[in-house]
Formats: C-alpha cells, sequence, structure tokens
C-alpha cells in the first residue's frame, strides 16, 4: 500500500499475511538453495516512511514463531535472524526513530542506509554505535563505474581515480564511517551475473553474464582498492581475532555526500588496531592531483617495522594500466614514536605493522577468466544460437529441484516463469504471477517478461510454442498477449517494449510490431483460435524484418530509418500462466553475428586528434565510457578479424565518416545514422573475411564513439 504514514494507514490485520511472505521466502530458499539468511529488513526498499510498528511486531513474531515448518527446517536458527533497517536513500530519520524508542532498539540490532555519507542532523547513528554498541551498515553502495583498465585512459587524467572510481569508492568507505560509523560496506553489486542493460548495468567489480561460457571479467583495479582494506586486517564479528576500527585515527574531509567530488584534496585516512593492540593499518586515500605528507605519531606500541603498499595508475603511458597496483614500495621503521609517509597523487597506500611480503593473497596477481568470451552458439552446424525445451536430459533429474524451477538462462523481470510439469507430466515453462498475487515493487513493475541469450547475436529468428492461460480472469480485457522482442541491448524499467522491435500477439487474433516503442503495423488474424497451442515465430536479418504464426506469413517489414543490428531476445505476456513448450534462437541463412566488442577506451582502440575519453557515463552506455571527437577532422583505428563490423553510439547531430580499410579508401563519405545509445549508427561489411586494420576519419559533426562490434558472416 503506497502511502506517507504507513505505521497508521496499514492496519495490524495485514501484519500476518505481510509476514507469511517473508517466512515463506525465508523457506523457500532454505529448502531449494541450502542457505539460511542471518538478516532481514521487513521494510520497503529505500522507504521514505518506515514502518516501526510493522518492524516491532515482525521482530517479536519472527523471534517467536512455532507453527508451520517443514519436518527439517531449523526453526531454533530462524529464530535468531536478525532485523536491518530501514534501509533509507539519504534519508536518515529512521535512526532518530531508534534513539527515541527503546523497544525498537532493542528489536533492531542493526541499522543501515543508503549512498549519503553523512549522519543525521542529531548524529544519531554515531549515537547508535558510540553508545549502544550498534551495528551501522553502508547497506547500498555502488561499486566502481567504469573498469579501471578503462578508467585510466580517460582525458581527465586522473588515473585510478576520480568520481565513481575505485578512489572515490575507498573515500566513501572511510567517510562513511567518520561521519556515521558504518562499519559494512555492501555492493550494489559486487558481483553482476544478470544481463547487462538494466539498471545496475556497468558498475561491479566481478561481471559474470555469459553462463554459457563460464568467461568473466574482473575490475582487477577496483578490487585491489578495497584489498588495501581488507588484506592487512582481521575482519568479522569475532571479538577475539577481529580488528577494532580507532575511531579516533580516522578523518575525511572530503567533499560530498553520495559522489565524493569536491574537497579531493583533503585528508582522508582510515586506522585499524589488532584486539592485542600489538598491530595497525592505516589506508590513506589520495584522489586529487597533488601528493599528501602525514606524519603519525605512535603511542603505546613497541618501535616495529612498518611496510608501505601502493596502488596507482600507470606512470608511464606505454605501461600496463595494473602496473603500479599493489607494490611493496617502502619499509620504514617507527622512529621516536612516529613516522612519515607520502600519498601521490590519485593513489591509495595501506601501511601496515603486518608482513605479508610472503603472502601471495595480497600480492597483486592480474585476474583473468580461463574461459573465452564465446558469442552463445548451441549448435553451429545447424545454425543453433540456442534452443530449450526445458526439461534438460544432460543433467540429473534433480537439476530443477535444486534451481526452484528456475529455467537455464532466463532473467525474470515483472513476473515469475518457472518450469512446471503438465498433465502428461511434460515440463512446461509457465508464469506464475497473477494480478491478484502481484506485490508492490520497490518504485514501480512493467508486465512480466523475461531476457535470455547474447546482446551480440544480429540476424536470427526466435520460435515460440506457446498456449495462452484463458482461465484466469484479470481488470484489463486485452492484457492476455504474448510478445517477442529483437535486439534488446538497453532495459531501464524492465518493459518488454524495451528493445528496438517488438511483436504481440493477442487472445483476440490481433498483432502488432512496435518499432523504437511506436506501433507501425496493426492487424488481425482472421481465425484464431486462443485455447490451443500456436507457434509465433519473430526474426530480422539487416533491416528486415519477419513473422510468423503457425507457419503463415504475418508481415514484413523494413526498418530504413534507424535500424538496430544486434542485441538479445525477450519475452513478455501478461499477468496470465501463459506456457511455453519451446524457445528456439536460428541465425538467418548468411546472417552476422557478432564476435567481439570493443570498447572505445579499449586498448585496442588508438586515436588521432582531438578526443574526449568520458568515464562514469550513463548505464545504458557501454562499461560507462564515451570518447567524442570534439574537433574534426580526427580518427580513430582497429584491427579486425571477420566480415566487417558495426560502429554503436547515439548521434545527437548529423556526422560525415571517411572509412579506410587495409590503407585503401573504400568509403570516401558516408552519414551515419542517428544510431541509439548501444545501437549501431554505421555498418559495413565486406564479401570475404580476414585480418583487416581500420581507419574511420570523422569529416564533420561531434561525433560519438561508445563501441566496436566486429561481424562475422555465418555461410
Amino acid at each position: 500500500m503506497r502511502t506517507n504514514d504507513p505505521d497508521h494507514d496499514v492496519p495490524e490485520s495485514a501484519y500476518e499475511a505481510m509476514y507469511q511472505l517473508y517466512k515463506q521466502i525465508i523457506i523457500a530458499a532454505y529448502e531449494t538453495y541450502g542457505y539460511l539468511f542471518d538478516y532481514v529488513d521487513p521494510d520497503r526498499n529505500e522507504t521514505k516512511h518506515p514502518m516501526t510498528q510493522w518492524i516491532k511486531w515482525f521482530a517479536q513474531r519472527l523471534a517467536n514463531d512455532e507453527a508451520e515448518f517443514p519436518w527439517n527446517f531449523p526453526v531454533a536458527q530462524y529464530h535468531q535472524i536478525k532485523i536491518i533497517a530501514a534501509d533509507q536513500n539519504y534519508e536518515t530519520n529512521f535512526g532518530d526513530f531508534m534513539i527515541a524508542d527503546d523497544q525498537l532498539r532493542s528489536l533492531v540490532p542493526a541499522v543501515g542506509y543508503h549512498y549519503n555519507t553523512d549522519d543525521g542532523p542529531k548524529a544519531p547513528y554515531k549515537q547508535l554505535a558510540d553508545q549502544y554498541d550498534h551495528e551501522v551498515w553502508y547497506s547500498e553502495g555502488v561499486a566502481p563505474m567504469t573498469r579501471g583498465d578503462y578508467r585510466v585512459r580517460a582525458s581527465a587524467g586522473t588515473g585510478i581515480g576520480g568520481q565513481q572510481s575505485g578512489l572515490d569508492i575507498a573515500n566513501r568507505l572511510i567517510k562513511s564511517y567518520f561521519k556515521s560509523r558504518r562499519s559494512l560496506y555492501l555492493f550494489q553489486p559486487a558481483v553482476a551475473a544478470y544481463y547487462p542493460g538494466v539498471n545496475y548495468s556497468h558498475k561491479e567489480l566481478i561481471t559474470a553474464q555469459q553462463p554459457w561460457s563460464g568467461h568473466f571479467t574482473v575490475d582487477n583495479v577496483g578490487l585491489q582498492i578495497i584489498k588495501h582494506f581488507t588484506d592487512f586486517v582481521t575482519c568479522g564479528w569475532d571479538p577475539k581475532t577481529a580488528w577494532r576500527i580507532l575511531t579516533t585515527a580516522c578523518y575525511s574531509g572530503v567533499g560530498g555526500t553520495e559522489n565524493l567530488g569536491t574537497h579531493t584534496d583533503a585528508a582522508s585516512y582510515m586506522t585499524f588496531v589488532a584486539p592485542d593492540k600489538q598491530d595497525f593499518s592505516t589506508v590513506f586515500v589520495n584522489d586529487s592531483a597533488t601528493p599528501h605528507q602525514y606524519r603519525v605519531n605512535i603511542t603505546n606500541l613497541p618501535n616495529k617495522r612498518l611496510y608501505v603498499w601502493q596502488s596507482t595508475g600507470p606512470t608511464q603511458a606505454t605501461a600496463a594500466y595494473d602496473s603500479q597496483l599493489k607494490k611493496m614500495v617502502a619499509t620504514p621503521a617507527i622512529t621516536a614514536g612516529a613516522f612519515t609517509v607520502t600519498v601521490p597523487a590519485y593513489a591509495i597506500i595501506t601501511v601496515t605493522t603486518l608482513d605479508k611480503t610472503q603472502d601471495t593473497s595480497v600480492q597483486y596477481q592480474r585476474i583473468t577468466a580461463a574461459q573465452p568470451n564465446d558469442v552463445l552458439v548451441q549448435d553451429a552446424d545447424r545454425q543453433l544460437l540456442y534452443e530449450d525445451h526445458f526439461d534438460y536430459p544432460q543433467f540429473e533429474s534433480t537439476y530443477l529441484d535444486h534451481r526452484g524451477g528456475t529455467p537455464r538462462y532466463l532473467t525474470d523481470q515483472g513476473g515469475a516463469f518457472e518450469v512446471v510439469t503438465d498433465q502428461t507430466k511434460k515440463p512446461i515453462l509457465q508464469q506464475m504471477i497473477t494480478e491478484k498475487e502481484r506485490a508492490l515493487d520497490w518504485e514501480y513493475s512493467f508486465a512480466p517478461n523475461f531476457t535470455v541469450g547474447d546482446d551480440r547475436w544480429s540476424d536470427y529468428t526466435v520460435t515460440l510454442a506457446y498456449r495462452f492461460d484463458t482461465t484466469t480472469v484479470q481488470n484489463s480485457p486485452d492484457g492476455n498477449y504474448i510478445g517477442i522482442d529483437l535486439r534488446q541491448t538497453t532495459d531501464v524499467k524492465g518493459r518488454l517494449e524495451s528493445a528496438p522491435y517488438v511483436v504481440k500477439l493477442d487472445t483476440n487474433g490481433f498483432y502488432q510490431l512496435l518499432v523504437r516503442d511506436q506501433v507501425v503495423l496493426f492487424d488481425y488474424v482472421t481465425v484464431f483460435d486462443p485455447e490451443k497451442w500456436h507457434q509465433l515465430s519473430f526474426g530480422a536479418k539487416g533491416n528486415v524484418l519477419t513473422a510468423e504464426l503457425d507457419g503463415q506469413p504475418l508481415f514484413t517489414w523494413t526498418d530504413t530509418k534507424n535500424p538496430t543490428y544486434a542485441g538479445r531476445v525477450k519475452v513478455g505476456c501478461g499477468y496470465f500462466k501463459t506456457q511455453i513448450s519451446q524457445l528456439t534462437v536460428k541465425q538467418a541463412a548468411a546472417g552476422n553475428l557478432v564476435t567481439k566488442r570493443l570498447d572505445n577506451l579499449n586498448q585496442a582502440v588508438t586515436y588521432t586528434g582531438s578526443w574526449q575519453h568520458l568515464v562514469g557515463q550513463r548505464n545504458t552506455i557501454w562499461e560507462r565510457t564515451l570518447s567524442i571527437a570534439t574537433n574534426a577532422p580526427a580518427s580513430f583505428e582497429f584491427d579486425y578479424q571477420g566480415h566487417g563490423f558495426a560502429l554503436v553510439s547515439h548521434q545527437k547531430e548529423p556526422v560525415t565518416l571517411q572509412l579506410i580499410i587495409d590503407g585503401t579508401c573504400v568509403v570516401d563519405q558516408v552519414q551515419t545514422n542517428a544510431g541509439a545509445e548501444k545501437g549501431t549508427h554505421y555498418k559495413w561489411l565486406q564479401a570475404t573475411a580476414g585480418q583487416h586494420h581500420a581507419k574511420v576519419v570523422v569529416l564533420s559533426g561531434a561525433y560519438q564513439l561508445d563501441a566496436i562490434e566486429i561481424l562475422e558472416r555465418q555461410v
């Protein structure tokens, strides 16, 4: 229920049903995946109006519930689950509520809020930690936006620093403790194992978005910056082993409350001390162009040898991006109870009494995936990119049980698509959420849909075998439909219509084609039985779209204005229990695949002329990076192996390019399409594949380059 006063407007009679939702989720997670939650927040994510009465009721119910648990469920451990609240976003009034309410404080051992590093006006979070020994969490914070290997090429010249960099995150860790006593930082996310394109894209420490290949990428810069904290302390809650933060030796004068982008030349440091007070580690962060020098006075500690570990960007233009990560640069001694240390520009250092010089887990090693980043192609001989019958005979019979009925490679949004068995015991993919069962989402929610596949797929056809649910009743009479999207790369709001090309067919036999969220074709099937199984196909080759229903053509349509050439598949329906028995994605005959996508700041791309290289951009841009030619003529060059390439980004004004392949001008002048964010504005193809060198010259216009997609044609 959306209200500005939920504690008053949500009656206590609704609490039990609300509690049961949490309880059943906790039980299901334990039974399906084998883990039990340690903490739970019963309030809404980033609430502006914390439900303190509900939180207290929930905490007491959680601790005393003895009824209706599975026979093997660890009920005693369930009773020990702790409450974390209220996960507000910037607001701090829940801290005030905790200070004012003894009962609430006794029932909620951990408090957390998001992004804002400052405390409230009355410093409630400092009070909770210092006076009441409460845990205070930075319960949602970003990871670095734009990986460090790209960031070091930015025009700003900040190396591994700058807004939303690893150094920025390190400053947030320090400032959030100094200002509001937060001792736990939760990344949103630390590992991204969802398809890129949603709201949270391109801001993680580890990217694992190709489950078919096992490939992953690591932001080695961001990870090592975090390890400057964790490698030189013992973390955790065990009072016998966990190091303490020495509050009197922590400080941050960096400006800003979330993105710490002002006064970055101010002091920033954090000190940890071992339980026996015989060892310490201090982390210093300098996200500015001016070196910092510190003199540190030591009392009540033996004169020990110190070890200084440092990370900064490459010191030479030709050096590897990680050539200066996690270097042990000095071993000064404590002299007369003090030592002096200099922190270079755009650097982080840890000064520690611990000798970690022989510890291989501390020494920097670049982490890369053993598996190549192969395009998802299930059977090249059959031109089969992907097919799913939802039975998975290649795995054990308990495979789906262990996954809770979750199909492979599918990401739900809005609804829940699970594998069930029909009357003949055949596995069927079924959308499970009806309108009456729909929960209140965090901010908004669109109708059920799922995403599947590889965003490097280009020319392909999707075929669904499906059956409508004609028994469920909902408010909207025309909300019962099936839809297929092609070439989807951006999906910030979780909509079926987020893809450039969408076909929808409803139970009345009406169908429509949407191109860039506009209906361009509307028609109907004269004889259509919604009770039967049907087969809907939707495909794209080049800029030509085709659709069929049960083998009969629906339409052929050509996108002549601003075609998009690559992206994955989305499938959606209304809040009905629509069933799908087969999903097939086949490559078009003589169609193209994107074999590799080069980011504009990849080391393989070189630039000549006047360019501005930007990082930390919108999540609708690959890797949040963008290169802009600020004064024509300017050019960029790269090598490619294949039949051609596509240039990706949105051109805000007319741009003219010249194309030189292997030293020969093959296109003297061409005006690009407008393109779209993560969309193609120019494509070059040739008859035969091979190793080539391309030079693209910007002749006029403010040209923007996001990525380069290397194309390979399937013969």
